[in-house]
């Protein structure tokens, strides 16, 4: 059951979600830390498609508001209802893979990219106590992200993303006033 070359690939491919997320770790601001993990999560993987969606809400004002600072993430940014947000990720923080018919997940899609994009993996992102929106990898090519492929690296990763939001943001904002941010567990094999 231990094929050499699937624990390789499985060991590569947790170096670097984990070079991803010590990358992020260090960023000074959060246009600085979506910006990198966007660049990143495409350069490592060889992603065509890397976006985040968020949440249209009162407590995204600010969030939106940097994002849109920043030509990099305004560029790839889609913006999203709760309730179409929950439609197609109703898990909560649990990563969703999906390949085929993707006409449910065209509302988290920038416009331009949604007919292109044959296979998605959804990585919700949450501040204290609530979901905020998504980093999204999609791919042309219906075999990269299939049902039932591992998630953890991936959810790792959105948990890494969404502690070091909550340490960026003013308390006000992410909720957690003298909170810390929210620590992962250690990786484990899942899906780039």
């Amino acid at each position: 059951m231990h094929d050499p070359d699937i624990l390789k690939m499985n060991e590569e491919l947790a170096r670097k979600f984990g070079k991803i997320e010590a990358d992020i770790v260090d960023c000074r601001g959060v246009g600085e830390l979506f910006e990198r993990l966007l660049s990143e999560s495409g350069e490592a993987f060889g992603i065509p498609f890397v976006w985040l969606s968020v949440l249209r809400n009162p407590e995204t004002k600010l969030l939106l508001r940097i994002m849109n600072d920043s030509e990099i993430l305004r560029n790839r940014l889609n913006v999203i209802e709760p309730s179409s947000f929950l439609d197609v990720c109703p898990d909560g923080p649990c990563s969703v893979i999906a390949s085929g018919d993707l006409r449910p997940f065209f509302r988290l899609m920038p416009p331009n990219v949604k007919y292109f994009i044959r296979s998605l993996a959804v990585a919700p992102l949450a501040l204290p106590g609530r979901l905020i929106g998504s980093l999204n990898h999609g791919d042309a090519s219906p075999e990269r992200y299939r049902p039932g492929m591992g998630t953890d690296l991936l959810d790792h990763l959105a948990a890494t993303v969404s502690g070091r939001l909550s340490d960026l943001l003013p308390p006000e904002e992410n909720g957690a006033a003298g909170q810390e941010g929210r620590k992962g567990s250690a990786p484990c094999p899942g899906v780039p």
